[in-house]
């Protein structure tokens, strides 16, 4: 297929409004490049314009150029920009923009089965939520204490194996030394016989998207290498936040032309906790000798004090490449910091000063509240609420988490998947049908004698013979209402009606009257009609049900933010990465919690550090520190020294605020004055 090029689409349009850094990025042609992309250097417009550059300069076919990220919402944003540029046909043969686990989805969709481990195309994907669920059941089943053994402690550990491409029967192996004896033996156990318990449900978790691609990569099967070919041009962004499997994943699709462009900052690189590993982006260049390397140093988003700050902050690391960013706005306002006497204290000062903010012409979108670990944010959410500040927690409960959502998706994901026990133990008796544990747990007995699946038993219960006449009717229901839903999908009906006509037959809107009462039934009602209005857009947009239940299990917790609403944001310092705002209050800048006290028993210093860098680096405008003498965390009381990053800040750049009287909510108390640089503070004592 011919492209034309609009003069919207022109090479040189596509330069337009770039730096001598950004432009050499764009130009770049064929083999690796690593682009050190700083924080707030535009890295997003790079991307969309090189991938641009690539189609309407040197003549790539669209289709043969993969650009990955870690969030459907990054994607969205790319997909946009790139439509703002690029002229090209309204067809399925564009770019394809998209994350590692949507890529390895829609890989193993296609080539699954050549595994040969039981699994079909119409595998259903575990969320987090599913997956230490699936753990659960299989230490029942193994006569594990979930009590002994965390459920979500022994899922981190298999997460991790998986991030690092170790299969159930090379763990024991692998992790010895790591782990104590004992929990080796016990998770690897686990392990093994949760593997074996996906393959029977026909599930897949996030790990298993990337490691079970990477499994048919490297066996280099003539399918799997036709679909390799398919990408002439890989981009990667956040290439800092890569694990091991993901490293893998992307050097085997882009072998052996290389033509890899990965963009990112080892500055940034804050996720190592979950598997992500920074020596993927600082050795690059001796896994690509060839590498060409630029890097984009001017900043265009914060004011001058924040970004000196924040570079003498990172500048005490020494595991990252050297490098500063360069400011392009103008001089600011210092960063003040606030001495607090404890959490009631700080809180005061955050309502008041956003109050302040406001009546400066700030709207509350443009303000974040920072911290380090969640339970931080009660004491500031009751003060918030006290002052009538409307607030809004990132990552609070998403809306694809709340019960209503998740007992439909369940039916659906059942409806497409019959074998997904996860789900179909879920809607086994909600609503309620009669089939209460005493049924449930003689299936299950039945289950583990024969090695049958549920669903087996589900859709013909006559075969376990414990079971009375009524159970069998019972359960027998539940699999007519599943099969004649399963016929009416097939017959393509379409799924947002599908839902509707199940959501009556179950009587599920009646249940959730007798559970919750009228008015609590009443907003549950509307969030299934929500997730059916996606269902709609989805049908709009092409998209099966098979397809809409993949983006939802796919979806990260910021995909759904939005920071235009007039709400204050309260969110984490991870959760922040990627986001930016007017005004930040980076609150608990103490040791112990920024830098975690955790870290420094790992020895994982360097990263909190760049957490730090990072929380900084979200402002444009101001930032705000605060720190306690003391503060009630955990059931406890805490005395902490102020971090040890606001010795690493030059005094000119800070400004110390003090409260004219105490805490006591009037207006006369609740007024502050900035008494000075930060050096006539008392916080270097605590310090020296």
């Amino acid at each position: 297929m011919s492209y034309k090029i609009s003069k919207m689409t022109s090479p040189d349009y596509l330069l337009e409004e770039l730096n001598y850094q950004q432009a050499q990025a764009v130009k770049h042609f064929e083999g690796p490049l690593l682009v050190l992309s700083g924080a707030g250097s535009g890295k997003t417009r790079v991307i969309t314009r090189r991938i641009g550059y690539l189609i309407s300069h040197y003549g790539v076919s669209p289709k043969s150029i993969l650009a990955l990220t870690f969030t459907n919402k990054a994607a969205d944003e790319m997909s946009k920009r790139l439509s703002e540029r690029i002229s090209l046909p309204a067809t399925s043969d564009g770019p394809w923009l998209g994350t590692f686990h949507s890529l390895g989805a829609k890989f193993l969709r296609e080539h699954v089965e050549l595994l040969k481990k039981g699994y079909d195309r119409f595998f259903t994907i575990y969320d987090q939520g599913d997956q230490k669920k699936a753990v659960r059941e299989t230490m029942k089943e193994i006569d594990l204490s979930t009590e002994e053994f965390n459920p979500g402690m022994v899922a981190s550990l298999i997460n991790k194996a998986k991030n690092e491409l170790i299969g159930p029967n090379a763990f024991r192996e692998e992790k010895a030394g790591e782990l104590e004896d004992y929990l080796l033996k016990i998770v690897s156990r686990i392990y093994r016989k949760y593997q074996e318990n996906l393959s029977d449900w026909n599930g897949l978790d996030f790990g298993d998207l990337i490691r079970l691609s990477v499994e048919l990569l490297r066996a280099d099967l003539s399918r799997v290498e036709t679909w390799r070919n398919r990408f002439e041009f890989i981009l990667v962004d956040e290439y800092q936040d890569t694990n091991r499997a993901q490293y893998v994943m992307a050097n085997l699709l882009t072998a052996p032309q290389n033509n890899l462009c990965v963009v990112g900052d080892d500055d940034q690189a804050i996720f190592g906790w979950r598997g992500a590993d920074v020596s993927n982006i600082l050795e690059f260049e001796e896994d690509y000798p060839a590498a060409e390397v630029i890097n984009l140093s001017k900043n265009y988003r914060s004011r001058r004090p924040i970004l000196r700050a924040a570079n003498s902050v990172i500048s005490n690391n020494r595991l990252r490449k050297s490098k500063d960013m360069e400011p392009i706005r103008e001089e600011g306002k210092s960063i003040t910091v606030y001495h607090a006497q404890d959490e009631t204290d700080e809180a005061y000062f955050l309502s008041d000063s956003i109050k302040q903010l406001k009546k400066e012409g700030a709207l509350l979108g443009e303000i974040a509240i920072l911290y380090r670990v969640n339970p931080l944010s009660r004491k500031i959410e009751e003060r918030l609420v006290q002052e009538r500040i409307p607030y809004e927690i990132v990552r609070g409960t998403r809306f694809y988490e709340r019960k209503e959502v998740k007992d439909i998706l369940a039916y659906l994901r059942v409806i497409c998947n019959p074998y997904d026990e996860v789900n179909l133990l879920r809607i086994l008796n909600y609503p309620r049908r009669g089939i209460g544990k005493k049924t449930e747990n003689e299936v299950r007995d039945y289950v583990d004698t024969t090695g049958s699946t549920l669903w087996d038993v589900v859709s013909d219960p006559a075969c376990c013979s414990s079971l009375s006449s009524r159970q069998i009717n019972r359960l027998s229901d539940l699999a007519e209402t599943i099969s004649s839903f399963r016929k009416r999908k097939d017959g393509l009906v379409d799924p947002a009606e599908l839902v509707g006509s199940l959501v009556t037959e179950i009587g599920y809107y009646d249940q959730l009257k007798k559970d919750y009462g009228v008015q609590s039934a009443k907003d549950r009602k509307n969030n299934v009609r929500e997730l059916v209005g996606q269902l709609q857009e989805s049908k709009t947009s092409g998209g099966t049900l098979e397809d809409f239940l993949e983006s939802v299990a796919l979806e990260s917790d910021v995909d759904d933010f939005d920071n235009k609403s007039d709400k204050v944001s309260l969110l984490t310092l991870h959760s922040a990465k990627g986001l930016e705002f007017s005004h930040v209050f980076l609150v608990a800048f103490e040791e112990g919690l920024l830098p975690h006290r955790r870290s420094l028993e790992e020895n994982r210093l360097e990263e909190e550090r760049r957490l730090c860098y990072v929380g900084l680096t979200r402002a444009k405008e101001r930032v705000f520190l605060s720190y306690t003498e003391d503060r009630y965390l955990y059931g406890q009381r805490f005395r902490n020294l102020p971090s040890r990053f606001l010795n690493e800040i030059p005094d000119e750049e800070l400004s110390s605020c003090s409260r004219l009287g105490g805490y006591g909510g009037t207006e006369k108390n609740s007024n502050y004055k900035t008494v000075g640089s930060a050096n006539k503070s008392n916080w270097r004592d605590f310090l020296a």
